[in-house]
């Protein structure tokens, strides 16, 4: 049987215990106290760069703060990465990653960061890759790139960084079909597009959304889709790898994360404000003007994509060693 003295320690720490919950409840509840800020960790004026800025508009009447949209640069988003595992739970600061970041860049290049570092809060969109060529190839379908690289030339790919999805998927296709290439890397997907028109590089891999008006100019040639099915719509009729029996492809998504050790109600509250942001009829026509296909998906999905990437990411990986 408990002494008196026994009795009051129990309910002294019952007191403070309920007092702490009582505490982290407000603070979740307050949350956010200050500007919120979601990095992109590429280019400026790239596709995710865009929808975070048209993100941004929105911000204060979903958050009560103002929403930022910062850029950090470099590694193919590894710095902004890497910097960012310094912030603390519960921090005002989130960042965009794909599969890339967390699927393909360790089998790439030494990074001091993992995917457990992070929580996936919301997806926004994905988004389909295309291998484009500049016109002075004669390069413009995959029985055109077999001619082009059965007579041996270098395949010089613009890709965004070395550790993107653009860049493993492109060397996986290129090594099984025997070629010999050189992966140029930009600071963003938007600078690889950029590179192929101007010729800088005589081929690229971007997004579908992003070369559209360049496709439809005649600006580059769309050669084959990194799909499991053709891209067909008004701009594109193109095959997809798996239609010339290659499995070298993934769907890229572009997701919001926050530091792991964040607190359930915090990333809730990301979530529910991000979405009503997503679901606005006026962004989610800023979003068609740019090209993106909204994918609105939850943290747990994106960590389940992600997750199922990685197998594919490695087997590619060991078709480049």
């Amino acid at each position: 049987m408990k002494t008196w003295k026994q009795r009051i320690k129990t309910a002294l720490a019952c007191t403070v215990g309920l007092f702490a919950v009582a505490n982290q409840s407000v603070a979740n509840t307050e949350w956010p106290t200050a500007p919120v800020t979601i990095i992109t960790p590429w280019a400026v004026g790239g596709l995710a760069d865009q929808i975070n800025r048209a993100m941004s508009e929105y911000g204060k009447e979903q958050y009560g703060q103002p929403l930022l949209a910062d850029n950090i640069l470099g590694s193919g988003g590894a710095i902004a990465l890497t910097e960012y595992v310094k912030e603390k739970p519960n921090t005002h600061k989130l960042i965009l990653g794909g599969e890339g970041s967390f699927a393909i860049a360790p089998l790439t290049m030494n990074v001091a960061y993992k995917f457990d570092d992070f929580v996936p809060v919301i997806n926004i969109y994905s988004s389909t890759f295309v291998l484009l060529a500049n016109p002075k190839t004669k390069v413009d379908s995959m029985e055109t790139l077999k001619d082009y690289i059965a007579k041996g030339k270098l395949i010089k790919v613009g890709v965004n960084g070395t550790n993107s999805s653009e860049a493993l998927q492109t060397a996986a296709l290129i090594t099984e079909m025997g070629g010999k290439f050189k992966l140029i890397p930009y600071e963003g997907a938007n600078e690889a597009l950029t590179a192929v028109v101007s010729g800088e590089v005589t081929f690229a891999t971007t997004h579908a959304s992003l070369a559209r008006e360049f496709v439809k100019n005649g600006d580059v040639k769309p050669v084959v889709a990194f799909d499991e099915k053709k891209l067909q719509d008004e701009v594109y009729n193109l095959d997809s790898v798996v239609d010339h029996g290659f499995d070298t492809w993934m769907t890229n998504v572009c997701a919001v994360f926050i530091r792991a050790g964040t607190d359930q109600a915090i990333v809730d509250k990301n979530y529910n404000a991000l979405k009503a942001i997503l679901e606005n009829p006026k962004l989610q026509q800023t979003a068609k003007n740019i090209g993106i296909r909204l994918d609105i998906r939850d943290g747990k999905a994106v960590k389940e994509y992600i997750d199922s990437t990685m197998a594919k990411a490695e087997k590619y990986s060991k078709l480049v060693k």
